[in-house]
């Protein structure tokens, strides 16, 4: 039987921790955001979760994401896809946290628009805005195929055709009677979380059609971006068994672990 040492028991650990932090802020951040603007501040509250960047929140959105980028550039996963993909969520969060959405433009009529409302936007604030835009949807896209492929289970098998390739990549790939019983349910959060990620990408951008007379009553974006992060921090959640460390911490007995296999200290084997 193999024995880990004690220098490789700390690895394990401090890597479970790492993800148990990353689903903390990405559960965490949207309740923190309303919760903080709603105590600090009477003003009508943003229709994004970019737009507290505008609010006395900024110094906790911009924190937060660049700690979630940091610790996702840093996060290495089974192959070199998972470091591109861990890489390109991770400088997209950077991104999104200093390239600033545009700013509420407060149309006359308006009877209150936030103090960092403009009358109309300037030719950096649009430019500015096209590039957060463009990261918070490469960022949220990659946070959808994190998920998805949490649920591989180790690297692709070589030898298989491209669309076999790619369902295996995607975590869909190994038959039910490969994967244990009791790890089936942990691979069902995973493909939830990251179908629900990447569908709300996509009713973010469809709830720009809708009439503005909606968009106004109802904070859509801020909805579907807040459920995509929490679908994140779900997924982050199971795979650093943080339930698990809770339920420890509580005295009940947690449901058997995916043992890792066989692997270099980095290796995200479960």
């Amino acid at each position: 039987m193999t024995v880990r040492s004690p220098a490789r028991n700390q690895l394990v650990i401090r890597y479970m921790l790492l993800r148990r932090i990353v689903g903390w802020i990405g559960t965490a951040l949207p309740i923190v955001l309303i919760v903080g603007e709603t105590i600090s501040s009477t003003t009508p509250r943003p229709d994004s979760m970019s737009g507290y960047y505008y609010t006395d929140m900024r110094n906790i959105f911009v924190g937060s994401l660049c700690a979630l980028g940091v610790f996702l550039v840093a996060y290495n996963g089974y192959d070199n896809v998972d470091l591109w993909v861990t890489d390109i969520a991770g400088f997209g969060a950077i991104g999104v946290a200093f390239c600033p959405t545009k700013p509420a433009v407060c149309v006359p009529g308006r009877t209150a628009c936030p103090s960092s409302s403009v009358i109309r936007l300037s030719t950096s604030q649009q430019a500015v805005g096209d590039i957060h835009l463009f990261f918070a949807a490469a960022t949220f896209l990659a946070l959808g195929v994190m998920a998805l492929r949490f649920a591989k289970g180790g690297e692709t098998p070589s030898g298989l055709d491209p669309l076999a390739r790619l369902r295996y990549a995607l975590g869909f790939g190994q038959p039910d009677d490969a994967i244990p019983e009791q790890f089936r349910g942990e691979d069902l959060v995973y493909h939830v979380c990251g179908i629900t990620i990447v569908s709300c990408v996509i009713l973010a951008a469809l709830s720009n059609l809708l009439p503005s007379s909606v968009n106004a009553n109802w904070p859509l974006l801020f909805i579907f971006e807040a459920l995509a992060l929490f679908a994140f921090g779900v997924s982050w959640f199971t795979k650093g068994r943080t339930m698990q460390a809770v339920g420890s911490r509580l005295g009940i007995s947690a449901p058997a672990v995916r043992p890792p296999a066989a692997a270099p200290p980095l290796t995200d084997q479960r």
